[in-house]
C-alpha cells in the first residue's frame, strides 16, 4: 500500500516574533523554520504502519519556494522513502484551494491509497488543505484523527476527536485522506544513520508549470492578501500578592470581597 504525507514549512514556535514594517505578516528575516508540528504526527503514523508491514512506501510532499525543501529532508531522515517538492517562487502565500490543486496535480497519477496530513498548520491554522485534497481526488475523508487502524486492504478505521473529550469512530473506504491531531503518537527523532541515508533517497522537484491541470490562470490561483496584522491589545495589569501563604490568603479574600462582593 502506497502512502503519502503532506507537510509544511513553518516558523519555529520558539522564535521571537515581530510584525513586519507593512503590518501584513510577521517579519521572517530572523526566524528559524521547522517541520509543522501536526505534520510530524502524521508522518509518524505512516512510519508506524510501515514498520508494521501494512504500508509499503511512505512519501513526503510539500509545496512552496526553494527553501521549504528542508522539511522534506527532515522527513527523509525520520524514515520517509522519497520526497516530492512542488517548487516555485510564486507559491508563497497562496490560498489553500490552490495548494490543494497543486498537490492533486502532483500525486494523482501515483494512486496513493492513504494520504495523511496534520490537522492544521502552526502558522495560518487554515485547517483546509486535507479536506480540499480529498474533495478534488474524490477520496473518503476524516479529520482530527486520534487513532488509525487498517481493518483490511479496503477499510480504514479512524477515531476522531470531538468536543468534550469525546471520540467518533468512522470506517473509511480506501483510498482516503485523513488529517491527524497532535497526541496520536510520539514522533520519532531523526537518527544520525537516518540523516546520512536521507542524502541518498529520491528527491523530486517539480515546478507548478510541470504539472498537468494545475491552476495557472488568475481566476483559479488567487493569492491571499492580508489587510492588516497586529499584536493583541495589552490587557490590564495583574495584582501581585506577596507574603506568607496565610498573608496571601487574607489578601486574596479581601480582593475577592472588594471586586466581586461574593464573600
Amino acid at each position: 500500500m502506497k502512502s503519502i504525507v503532506l507537510v509544511k514549512y513553518v516558523p519555529d514556535s520558539n522564535s521571537v516574533f515581530r510584525i513586519n514594517s507593512d503590518n501584513t505578516w510577521i517579519d521572517t528575516s530572523n526566524l528559524s523554520f521547522v517541520l509543522n508540528d501536526y505534520d510530524r504526527y502524521a508522518l509518524e503514523s505512516l512510519l508506524t504502519l510501515k514498520d508494521n508491514g501494512t504500508v509499503t512506501e511512505v512519501v513526503a510532499l510539500t509545496v512552496g519556494p526553494p527553501e521549504v525543501g528542508s522539511v522534506l529532508r527532515t522527513c527523509l531522515a525520520m524514515g520517509a522513502d522519497r520526497a516530492i517538492h512542488v517548487n516555485d517562487d510564486s507559491l508563497y502565500g497562496i490560498d489553500p484551494l490552490t495548494v490543494a490543486h497543486l498537490i492533486v496535480s502532483a500525486i494523482k497519477q501515483e494512486h496513493f491509497s492513504l494520504v495523511l496530513a496534520g490537522l492544521q498548520a502552526d502558522d495560518d491554522n487554515h485547517t483546509q488543505v486535507g479536506g480540499l485534497v480529498a474533495g478534488l481526488l474524490d477520496y473518503s475523508f476524516a479529520s482530527a484523527a486520534m487513532e488509525l487502524e487498517l481493518l483490511n486492504e479496503k477499510t480504514l478505521r479512524v477515531n476522531r476527536e470531538l468536543v468534550n473529550n469525546e471520540l467518533e469512530v468512522v470506517d473509511l473506504i480506501l483510498p482516503s485522506v485523513v488529517t491527524v491531531q497532535t497526541g496520536i503518537n510520539t514522533p520519532r527523532y531523526a537518527s544520525l544513520k537516518g540523516i546520512m541515508a536521507a542524502k541518498r533517497k529520491p528527491f523530486v522537484t517539480l515546478s507548478s508549470t510541470d504539472l498537468d491541470n494545475a491552476p495557472k490562470d488568475e481566476e483559479n490561483s488567487t493569492t491571499l492578501q492580508t489587510v492588516s496584522f497586529e499584536s493583541p491589545p495589552v490587557g490590564k495589569g495583574a495584582d501581585i500578592l506577596s507574603g506568607t501563604p496565610e498573608e496571601i490568603a487574607r489578601q486574596l479574600l479581601t480582593h475577592i470581597r472588594e471586586k466581586t462582593g461574593v464573600l
